[in-house]
């Protein structure tokens, strides 16, 4: 069974004086993860770069900042976000997809990295006197294949490794010789194997490239992608995944004399496991089902909807009341859609109204998923520090949220 790691009287009287819905995360998990993570490649010159994507709150980014992180920025709002936090320079890289020339204009003059989806677009840069100082490409080698990304060759990420080489002869003849590699081809993935496989192969188009071209690779991001364990109580292990790409670095880079920097930009695994939903059974309901109805809906967590992802849940009021007899359950928000479920023929224990439901590992593409369908606000944010406090870092919306933007005499 899956363990609260958050003091569960600390979630009780958040929800009591703040009310439910919220997602809070545990600081304490996310440094543990970040930790986990860079000492397990301290065999490399290794950087992390913090994946915005999967907890944008400025609160979570400083923590990144504090542990000498990057970030990686997938829009022009989200390097603004890094920037309030502090971040500059080579510490965000930007990568985006079908990205206009102004998106471009901004990252290149914050003097981000740019890591270039479509290899072609280096030729409109160019023309536009767009010059990035610090130039990456994206590989997509349409030969890996993984659960939740699927097949490489149908993913919209990333070139051809035959239109990367065209792009380096063109910077090659404008006096550029220094770059990046990148590819992203997993996610949520635990098997240590699979990101050796895959690295090999991307090291390997790193070494034909410096041999091919006369360029230096400066840096290889391999991506992020690591999983958490969302349905058992188990530890990731880093080390073995890491062990692995060491072993594709020393046999295709390091035996020919090459070496290059390691980048990740991990979002899941370093804060997925942080967080928590906590919300309150609001509504029995029975029909050819039983159903609980919960406060908070698809709109504060889309991944059981949107990929019918197993995410536990843990009742710690029946938990507190000794509850031994367990009925079998559809956990579902309010939203006009049916797939508004959080839970499918859970067996849980016997439930009641008012009881407060904690739904675990919604630290990474919980809250930042979030939308306002039906007229749903989004709810606030708490971080459980390390000294066993829980502090609000982002409020509730309310109406005047969620109409400030729409321009009046209707």
């Amino acid at each position: 069974m899956k363990k609260i790691t958050i003091n569960e009287t600390k979630i009780r009287e958040t929800a009591k004086k703040y009310g439910t819905p919220f997602h809070i995360y545990d600081e304490k998990v996310i440094l543990d993860r970040l930790n986990t993570l860079i000492s397990s490649f301290d065999w490399s010159e290794f950087k992390e770069f913090f994946a915005i994507k999967a907890n944008p709150n400025p609160h979570i980014l400083k923590i990144m900042k504090d542990n000498n992180c990057g970030v990686d920025a997938a829009t022009v709002t989200e390097i603004k976000l890094a920037e309030e936090v502090g971040f500059s320079g080579e510490d965000i890289m930007f990568t985006s997809n079908l990205t206009t020339l102004e998106a471009y204009k901004y990252a290149v003059n914050k003097g981000a990295i740019i890591n270039i989806d479509y290899a072609p677009d280096i030729y409109e840069l160019f023309e536009n006197g767009i010059i990035p100082e610090n130039i990456c490409f994206r590989l997509n080698p349409g030969s890996i294949e993984n659960e939740i990304m699927g097949d490489s060759k149908e993913s919209k990420f990333g070139s051809t490794a035959e239109q990367i080489k065209n792009a380096v002869t063109f910077l090659k003849e404008n006096n550029i010789s220094s770059m990046g590699l990148h590819t992203m081809v997993v996610s949520n993935e635990n098997d240590p194997k699979i990101f050796g496989e895959y690295t090999e192969m991307l090291f390997e188009f790193a070494r034909e490239i410096i041999s091919d071209y006369g360029v230096e690779i400066d840096f290889i991001n391999i991506g992020g992608g690591i999983g958490i364990p969302y349905e058992k109580e188990q530890v990731v292990d880093v080390k073995s995944i890491s062990e692995e790409v060491k072993a594709s670095y020393n046999k295709v880079l390091k035996a020919n004399g090459l070496e290059s920097k390691i980048f990740m930009e991990s979002g899941r695994y370093i804060t997925g496991e942080s967080g928590y939903l906590v919300t309150e059974i609001i509504k029995e309901k029975e029909t050819y089902k039983k159903y609980l109805g919960v406060d908070a809906s698809m709109s504060d967590l889309m991944r059981p909807a949107m990929y019918r992802s197993y995410h536990h849940l843990t009742n710690i009021d029946a938990e507190a009341r000794g509850e031994d007899e367990f009925e079998e359950y559809d956990v579902i928000g309010s939203l006009c859609e049916n797939n508004d479920k959080f839970a499918i023929d859970r067996k849980l224990p016997k439930s009641r109204l008012g009881d407060l439901i904690v739904i675990h590992d919604t630290g990474a593409h919980g809250h930042a998923m979030g939308f306002n369908y039906n007229g749903m606000l989004r709810n606030g944010e708490f971080l459980y520090t390390t000294a066993g406090e829980v502090k609000q870092i982002r409020r509730d919306e309310n109406f005047e949220d969620y109409t400030t933007t729409i321009i009046g005499g209707y």
